[in-house]
């Protein structure tokens, strides 16, 4: 939940304010009043990327003093804006009740959202639910599905890939062809037409 200038810069490119870029700037020197202002001045004209980064602030206490709550409503302002960084962490506070009661089935709202805006980490993720059966219908094929994404060529999460492998024990080969065929329709459909958050994921 770190605002990350290189993180930030790959994922949002140009797309990002030039009052929002120069708040990453300060906020990653530790110059913590003048990147609040400009999240600020950002967040008042509804720029999700500006929201986001209120709420990462006040998850994490250094800008200003920590307040989970407050980092949830700009979290989930960020997220109906668009962000899927947002969403991934409205996601993450659900599962674990950071901040609100834990509510697998928000928790799930949330990673699909984030996954199908290219968030492979969300993807995975909500797969786990549905193999577990949180928040969500019990369902090992659609679960695999979910996660597979993260597994392909171009990605390869570590994560992911031991949690298809677990996935894959509790199906037969047939109910692993159909999980692989609906995951390959995922990451067309969710993950190839997002590079930039792929690539802002993994680093690249």
């Amino acid at each position: 939940m770190t605002v990350l200038a290189g993180l930030l810069a790959a994922l949002f490119g140009t797309s990002a304010s030039a009052q929002v870029a120069q708040g990453i700037k300060a906020y990653a020197r530790g110059n913590y009043p003048a990147a609040m202002r400009a999240f600020e001045a950002g967040a008042a004209k509804g720029d999700p990327q500006a929201l986001y980064n209120l709420g990462v602030a006040y998850a994490e206490g250094r800008a200003v003093p920590a307040d989970p709550a407050r980092a949830l409503d700009y979290y989930r302002q960020a997220a109906q804006g668009g962000s899927v960084l947002a969403a991934f962490n409205l996601g993450q506070a659900y599962r674990k009740g950071q901040g609100v009661a834990a509510d697998p089935a928000q928790a799930a709202h949330w990673y699909e959202r984030a996954a199908k805006g290219g968030h492979y980490k969300a993807g995975n993720e909500l797969g786990i639910l549905y193999i577990e059966g949180k928040g969500v219908p019990r369902d090992p094929i659609e679960g695999m599905a979910w996660i597979y994404p993260a597994t392909h060529a171009s990605i390869m999460d570590e994560s992911a890939m031991a949690n298809a492998i677990q996935a894959a024990g509790m199906l037969d080969r047939a109910q692993i062809q159909e999980a692989q065929a609906r995951g390959k329709t995922y990451f067309q459909r969710y993950i190839a037409p997002n590079r930039a958050v792929v690539r802002a994921l993994s680093g690249g």
